[in-house]
């Protein structure tokens, strides 16, 4: 997967991007496609930090936003709300799966 750690209306600073790195892998891992690309934009609106993500692979488009008094603490809960995002599209498609074995199956009647 490919990060890629923008700064808009920021100073860049080379803590932040690896910080932001360093807390993305499990995002990485999670997602597992090499092809996946995440493009991370920090940046200062009305004088707060904001981070914007963008997830975007194959059967991949997730995207998260937040504003914080605190730029890490927004990579942080943009992290958060990812990961709810990519837990909850996996469960659909477990569960999707799991209709789909069963309707195949039949529910057990030999009538």
């Amino acid at each position: 997967m490919q990060i890629e750690v923008v700064f808009r209306n920021l100073t860049p600073s080379d803590p932040l991007k690896s910080y932001a790195l360093k807390r993305f892998q499990k995002i990485e891992r999670m997602v597992g496609d090499e092809e996946a690309k995440l493009l991370v934009t920090l940046s200062m609106e009305n004088n707060r930090p904001k981070a914007d993500l963008l997830l975007t692979g194959q059967n991949l488009n997730f995207a998260a936003s937040e504003k914080n008094d605190d730029m890490y603490a927004a990579i942080d809960l943009c992290n958060d709300r990812i990961g709810q995002q990519l837990r909850k599209a996996s469960e659909r498609r477990s569960q999707i799966n799991r209709d789909t074995m069963v309707d195949s199956l039949g529910n057990g009647d030999n009538a």
